[in-house]
């Protein structure tokens, strides 16, 4: 038993560190908000990868291999190489796809004219059949298990074979009926496909618009991506392509809207080709696959533009300059106001605040054309910044220090105050004020035309200063889901989704990336009854992605939480006492959650106290959230660590993570391996509910179900403890056929192994 043993460790040894069925293909970790530069770079063009390329693989050294199936080869070239290393000929013929494993053979579709999948070894350089098809292989993935997979577009099926199996062994069914169509269990022209190692398989499903998950040993499938999710996510238009990276957020090649979106802590945005369909360098035409490198670029085959693009993942995305605080459900502001400036300071008519993440705040007079600013704690401004503009109605600060101020109404421009140089520059020509300025991750800056009856955009990234594009509005008055009618203040999230606060529908619009058409997400027309608005006039989502919204003509600001919308501020009519508002323009968070506001009528600034001690409301329940992989019909003994915050709420989005079946049960079999580096003893008393609140301005398409669970906690000898999500079963089989006996005969040295090496 103990020389069992001791083979057991060695082979585990050898498992942890890489050595045997290491992942030959690239799954970087990303930041919560990564940002890829919009404009690609051309590796390869027609004359080197011929027409429609379709087929490349981006391996753990960074080799790139195309398939050419123009003239039957395969280019490869090693990171950093200009032009290709390596050109391998071959006998396959109009190849859709290919997959490279970690020795370096290469798996190659060839199963248009000759009916089968080829391997080219590395060792010989030869080719030799490793399955027989009746069909192209539109995709081929090889799984942990050393399973091949194959996806038959024209058979609506994927199918699969153990390479470990003898030549003769029958192909099985991994996914489909062989019939097309829409139900859970049927494809329609399925192409990219992917296996993660919990071997459940991700199908882009063509025809159908959408992105299926099938987990593993289970025929129906669940739809992770697409207008047809249960959880709404992002609409598709002929998905090809599909990656999960390492924290299972899913990237899509979405060929039919001509771009790559992809999955993230606040769900789907896009990522690549955000311009339309076209041939420049930032833009795609019917793009079909992708790959990430190990740093996290993207390699795309654009097809119908006849060449690769290489898409550099930003070192430096562009950070958050504005405060977006995460509050508990019953977060409570004093309701008087302290004056912070009067008229005598900033002006007859103020509009235009900003305060940014060290606290500074940005106040625009429109009266003597300057910029305000106080440092944090100081009563009187630290600098006034005087320039040639007029009756400036928003400001944007970067997180550089450089103020984007409006000029549109008298010089119809936007400027930028360059904090280094101490000089302006017009950065936008406008046709009217813009009543809101917004800069978004992706640095492109929106200006909200009141007068115009639109939002309009430029990319500051852009070399020249080319023409405003629509953001959102027809230019014509209007209350129609794709109308305005004077939209005044402006948010983009990090989705580059725009909400926009159209005062004279009173309603707050919400114009997903891309999209023409609003969702009313507060107003009394939204679908889901929120609160009545009265020419909203600003607005700023949280941390937590609740809207905050200055109503205006209600004189008060409201805001949406667990519990629905409330009045937070100024709930006590119009007025001037400390505790009321005069019709308040705009305001901001500063770092600790107290609110600036612009209070028009008044001719004032007032600041209201976040009140910390209302977050300790008596409570006995508390909320967690649990990340964890749901594998049914699989069972295993579970072992859960939590974290609880008592009397505070957490509201997780769940369905861009591609961990979760469509329903989360009461109860449920979770395989979690839990690396404990000391002991916790914790008797918990769970019970799942899955709940929409439409408070929380995802309730849209893309609205997140945001699961949670009620739990009970009681806990002992509580210190660090890690916690790795596996799925034990598929890991066992997979050892079982590895390496027989030795797999299954010491579970606690495996404990024991993982321990150590972590």
């Amino acid at each position: 038993m103990m020389w069992n043993i001791c083979i057991f460790i060695t082979i585990l040894l050898l498992i942890l560190n890489n050595e045997i069925s290491a992942l030959s293909f690239n799954q970087p970790k990303f930041s919560a908000t990564p940002i890829w530069d919009s404009n690609g770079i051309t590796l390869a063009n027609q004359s080197i990868v011929g027409e429609d390329p379709r087929v490349i693989f981006v391996n753990t050294n960074n080799t790139i291999y195309v398939a050419n199936k123009e003239n039957s080869t395969i280019i490869v070239w090693h990171e950093e190489s200009v032009n290709p290393v390596k050109i391998i000929h071959g006998n396959f013929t109009v190849t859709q796809s290919l997959f490279v494993t970690s020795n370096g053979d290469i798996y190659i579709d060839d199963g248009f004219k000759n009916g089968r999948v080829q391997k080219w070894r590395v060792e010989t350089n030869t080719f030799a059949t490793v399955m027989n098809v009746n069909s192209t292989c539109f995709g081929l993935f090889i799984d942990i298990n050393d399973t091949l997979y194959c996806s038959m577009a024209n058979h609506h099926q994927v199918v699969k074979r153990s390479l470990n199996d003898p030549p003769t062994t029958s192909n099985r069914v991994a996914a489909g009926t062989g019939t097309f169509g829409s139900a859970s269990n049927q494809l329609n022209n399925p192409l990219g496909i992917f296996v993660d190692v919990n071997l459940d398989l991700y199908v882009a499903d063509y025809q159908n618009n959408r992105v299926q998950l099938f987990q593993s040993g289970e025929s129906n499938g669940i739809t992770v991506a697409g207008s047809t999710s249960l959880n709404p996510t992002i609409t598709l238009s002929w998905p090809s392509g599909v990656i999960l990276d390492a924290e299972k957020y899913l990237f899509i090649v979405d060929s039919g809207n001509d771009r790559i979106v992809g999955s993230g802590l606040n769900g789907f945005r896009c990522l690549v080709g955000c311009y339309g369909e076209g041939s420049q360098s930032n833009q795609l035409n019917s793009p079909f696959s992708f790959s990430f490198d190990s740093y996290g670029n993207m390699f795309v085959t654009d097809q119908l533009n006849h060449r690769i693009q290489k898409i550099l993942l930003m070192k430096d995305s562009f950070a958050l300059s504005f405060n977006q605080p995460k509050f508990c459900p019953t977060a409570t502001w004093n309701s008087n106001g302290i004056t912070f400036a009067n008229q005598s300071i900033i002006s007859e008519d103020p509009r235009a605040i900003f305060v940014n993440t060290n606290n500074t705040i940005y106040v625009a007079n429109g009266d003597n054309n300057t910029i305000l600013i106080w440092q944090e704690e100081n009563i009187d401004p630290t600098m006034v910044i005087h320039g040639n503009f007029a009756e400036s109605l928003s400001l944007f600060v970067t997180s550089n220090g450089d103020i984007y101020i409006d000029d549109g109404d008298h010089n119809g421009r936007v400027q930028k105050w360059s904090a280094e140089t101490n000089t302006f520059v017009t950065v936008m020509n406008v046709n009217s004020s813009c009543h809101g300025l917004f800069i978004d991750i992706k640095n492109t800056l929106y200006c909200s035309m009141a007068g115009r009856y639109q939002v309009v955009k430029r990319s500051l990234n852009d070399s020249v200063m080319a023409s405003n594009r629509v953001a959102a509005g027809t230019g014509i008055v209007g209350s129609d889901s794709d109308e305005l009618s004077h939209p005044l203040g402006i948010f983009v999230d990090v989705n580059l989704d725009l909400y926009v606060a159209d005062c004279g529908n009173d309603r707050i619009q919400l114009f997903q990336s891309g999209e023409s058409n609003g969702i009313t997400v507060a107003g009394s027309t939204s679908l889901n009854p929120t609160i009545t608005l009265s020419c909203p006039s600003g607005i700023i989502l949280d941390a937590e992605k609740y809207l905050f919204i200055v109503d205006y003509g209600n004189d008060r600001i409201v805001g949406s939480g667990l519990n629905g919308f409330r009045c937070l501020v100024g709930c006590y009519g119009e007025g001037s006492q400390s505790n009321q508002l005069n019709n308040p323009f705009s305001f901001s968070f500063d770092r600790s959650g107290n609110m600036f506001v612009i209070d028009a009528g008044n001719k004032r600034i007032q600041k209201f106290q976040y009140l910390k001690e209302s977050c300790g409301l008596t409570t006995t329940t508390a909320m967690t959230t649990a990340k964890t992989t749901i594998t049914p019909m699989k069972t295993t003994t579970v072992t859960i660590t939590t974290t609880t915050e008592t009397m505070k709420t957490t509201a997780t989005t769940t369905t861009a993570r591609t961990t979760a079946s469509a329903t989360t049960m009461a109860t449920t079999t979770l395989s979690t391996t839990a690396i404990m580096k000391t002991t916790a003893t914790t008797t918990t008393t769970t019970t799942a509910t899955t709940t929409t609140p439409t408070a929380r301005t995802t309730a849209s398409a893309t609205t997140m179900t945001t699961t949670t669970l009620s739990t009970t906690t009681t806990t002992t000898a509580t210190t660090s403890a890690t916690t790795t999500t596996s799925n034990s079963g598929a890991v066992t089989t997979w050892l079982s056929s590895k390496f027989g006996q030795f797999a299954l005969v010491a579970p606690t040295a495996l404990i024991y192994l993982i321990y150590i090496h972590n």
